[in-house]
């Protein structure tokens, strides 16, 4: 394929499959650009060097130890996160996305698909494995990054009640709201998962129907660090199983699965369940079906994936009604009894 970066002669295909090297993207960016990634890093001797010998000093600087990954999930909001943690999982290089990316996050937005150079994806996923569930990054971070997966939106009341019970944090709801300032989506009190579009959503009336559910240790809570995670859960991959033949795509088993799980985390009403699926066809991930002979499947892994707006109980953990059984002599007498009262009302 030539190295020019145009998108123009490439099929979609190509285009999730674009492996090219960081080298190549900074190749693409202007001098401007590269001696602000050049001063966001702290290197130095960089304001003098041509460009090929600015590009060479970032590969170099990035790729040395994980310096480099720590400084860029510094300030890394928790939307670009969701971008990045997207590729890092998934088995393509792009994904469509209009938002603008700083380009110290080595994600290049073109034409309306973000890129992940092939060596920073390899560097930031072992980055991921070694440093993720340490002390590397801070216990805010994680537990803003880990409400947004579990919940899919949240009230800052009850980001409150998590940063008291997890980090014996004693900050206002304002306080925290000034925190998430340009780090976080906030609209009417709420925080929004970075896939919910703000514009379409609103907070009124919502926070009296919701309780959350909240896990019972800060290393469950943490286990949502990761947006697709959720617990075993076999309705989920019965589902899968029954969508497989429909995935037009077979490298995009996972991308599907991840979708349904995240999607899941956003939807309050089961009626709206088969959207997924009818978006997925849409934007032709599925071959076109009867979406409603999913819709049972659908539910059964919905009560396994959305567990916090019941009590805060998880929808697995709801006792059935018990079944109420009748004795028969009772049954009779209360007809009686209903006899008299009528024929007291007609004197």
């Amino acid at each position: 394929m030539s190295n020019k970066f145009s998108l123009e002669q490439m099929t979609e295909e190509e285009i999730k499959h674009f492996e090219q090297p960081l080298a190549f993207y900074l190749q693409h960016e202007k001098m401007e650009t590269l001696k602000n990634i050049c001063k966001y890093y702290q290197m130095k001797g960089y304001s003098n060097k041509k460009k090929s010998e600015q590009i060479d000093l970032i590969v170099s600087h990035v790729f040395k130890d994980f310096t480099a990954a720590d400084r860029m999930f510094e300030n890394m909001s928790v939307e670009n996160y969701n971008v990045l943690n997207h590729l890092l999982i998934a088995d393509v290089f792009s994904s469509e996305e209009n938002r603008e990316v700083p380009a110290q996050h080595f994600l290049f937005v073109k034409d309306g698909y973000v890129f992940i150079p092939v060596d920073i994806k390899e560097y930031l996923r072992r980055y991921v494995v070694e440093k993720s569930q340490s002390q590397e990054l801070s216990d805010g971070v994680k537990l803003l990054v880990s409400a947004v997966n579990l919940y899919g939106y949240f009230s800052l009341a009850h980001y409150r009640v998590l940063a008291e019970r997890f980090m014996s944090s004693q900050q206002t709801e304002e306080q925290l709201a000034e925190e998430l300032h340009g780090v976080a989506t906030i609209k009417d009190g709420f925080v929004l998962n970075p896939l919910i579009e703000a514009a379409h959503f609103s907070g009124v009336g919502i926070e009296s129907k919701r309780q959350y559910y909240i896990p019972d240790s800060w290393e469950d809570f943490q286990n949502y660090f990761a947006f697709e995670y959720h617990e075993e859960s076999s309705g989920i991959e019965v589902l899968l199983q029954f969508l497989k033949p429909y995935i037009i795509d077979v490298n995009q088993q996972k991308d599907v699965r991840d979708t349904i799980i995240v999607m899941m985390k956003m939807i309050d009403n089961p009626a709206n369940l088969t959207s997924i699926l009818q978006d997925m066809i849409d934007q032709s991930v599925l071959r076109a079906f009867d979406v409603n002979q999913a819709s049972v499947l659908m539910l059964n892994a919905y009560q396994t994936i959305r567990n916090w707006h019941l009590g805060g109980y998880k929808m697995t953990e709801m006792k059935q009604p018990e079944k109420r059984v009748i004795n028969k002599r009772v049954e009779k007498k209360s007809k009686k009894r209903k006899k008299k009262n009528i024929s007291r009302l007609k004197k």
